[in-house]
This record gives structure tokens, C-alpha cells and sequence, in this order.
């Protein structure tokens, strides 16, 4: 019965992500407002993601390049997040986060890309995360050609790079404006399900 069914990584991810206690707990600062200045906001839920993972029973690594990919001229590739099972060292899931602004599509295929790249190079991972943060009000056009490349492979300096393995989550993150104040403070986590069926092939 559905409603029996056992939660997908997806279902845990997020409730980790939307534990509003955790946030309470460690990031304080979060929910009263930080500057919006440089990487004040990536830095932050780096940090966010690393306690989230670590919360859930995962040894969650922020800044991971992904050094197991085969070298084939792809560059430097890393994921912000990777979380990783304590005993074995194996990679289960790997994140990204980007601000988005209006005309940042390009921003967000590229973190895409670093995803499907992970997910080609790493036969255990069981969830790609796309966690993209607006200041409230923002949100990107569309988003079909960005999963496209995911779901069908892309080329990166003259290499082609093959369909994802893993599914992916996509969460857009709500800033919004401190009462008076120029700083930010977290709104929400919202899930973006449409385009996870897209990612799928299932839209």
C-alpha cells in the first residue's frame, strides 16, 4: 500500500533539511538575519548541510572534490556537500547550492552538470541534491533544458559526459528581507517535485 511505503532518500534528505529544531539549535543567526555580503549565504548552509548530514548518521564532507571521477579532461569538479557512510567511505549523496538571480541559468546547469558527473563516477550514490537559494520572489524561468542535461548527458570540453544514474532533488531555499534591516533570514525549503519527474524521464 502506499501508504506503507518505506521513504525514499529524497523524503529523509528533506526532513532532515526542514528539522526547524536543528536550525534553531546551530544557526540562530539564520533566523534573525545574516549580511548578504560575498559568500556569507553559501557558507552558511554549507554548514547547515554538514549538520544535517552529521545529524542523520552521515560522515558529511562540505567542499568534496569528487577525486575518484576518472580524469578525462572534465577539470576540477567537487560537489558543496557529500555525505559519505562512516565505516565504508562510500559516497551516498552529494549536493550543490547556488544562488539564483534573474539570467542564472547558466549558474545552476553548471552545478547541475557536477552532479551528473558524480552521479556517473560513483555507483553507490543513492541521491543528487540541487538546493538553489533566492531572495523571496526569484525563481528561474524554466527549468526543462537545466534537467535536460542531467537526464540526457551533455558535453564538457570536448568530452561527452553520460546520462545521470541517481535521482535528483531539486529545493529551492527562501531568503527573505529582515524587518528592518538590510540582512537576510531563512524563509523556507521549498521541494521542486515537477522537476524531479522531469529529471526521471517521468514528467
Amino acid at each position: 500500500m502506499m501508504g506503507d511505503r518505506s521513504p525514499s532518500p529524497a523524503d529523509l534528505v528533506f526532513d532532515g533539511l526542514t528539522n526547524r529544531e536543528l536550525m534553531v539549535e546551530h544557526f540562530p543567526m539564520l533566523l534573525s538575519g545574516i549580511p548578504d555580503i560575498g559568500l556569507t549565504v553559501h557558507s552558511h548552509f554549507l554548514t547547515v548541510l554538514a549538520t544535517a548530514g552529521q545529524s542523520q548518521g552521515y560522515a558529511a564532507v562540505a567542499e568534496c572534490p569528487i577525486w575518484w571521477a576518472r580524469d578525462n579532461g572534465l577539470g576540477d569538479v567537487r560537489a558543496d556537500s557529500v555525505w559519505f557512510e562512516k565505516h565504508s567511505g562510500e559516497a551516498l549523496l552529494a549536493f550543490e547550492f547556488e544562488r539564483f538571480e534573474r539570467g542564472d541559468e547558466g549558474k545552476l546547469r553548471g552545478k547541475v552538470e557536477n552532479l551528473a558527473i558524480a552521479s556517473t563516477a560513483t555507483p553507490g550514490l543513492k541521491l543528487c541534491v540541487l538546493i538553489y537559494w533566492v531572495r523571496s520572489g526569484s525563481a528561474p524561468r524554466s527549468m526543462d533544458a537545466i534537467i535536460a542535461t542531467y537526464r540526457e548527458g551533455f558535453r564538457r570540453r570536448g568530452s561527452d559526459v553520460a546520462p545521470a544514474r541517481a535521482p535528483l532533488m531539486i529545493i529551492k531555499c527562501v531568503m527573505r528581507p529582515a524587518p528592518d534591516s538590510e540582512r537576510l533570514v531563512f524563509g523556507e525549503f521549498l521541494r521542486d517535485e515537477r522537476n524531479e519527474r522531469l529529471a526521471l524521464g517521468r514528467a
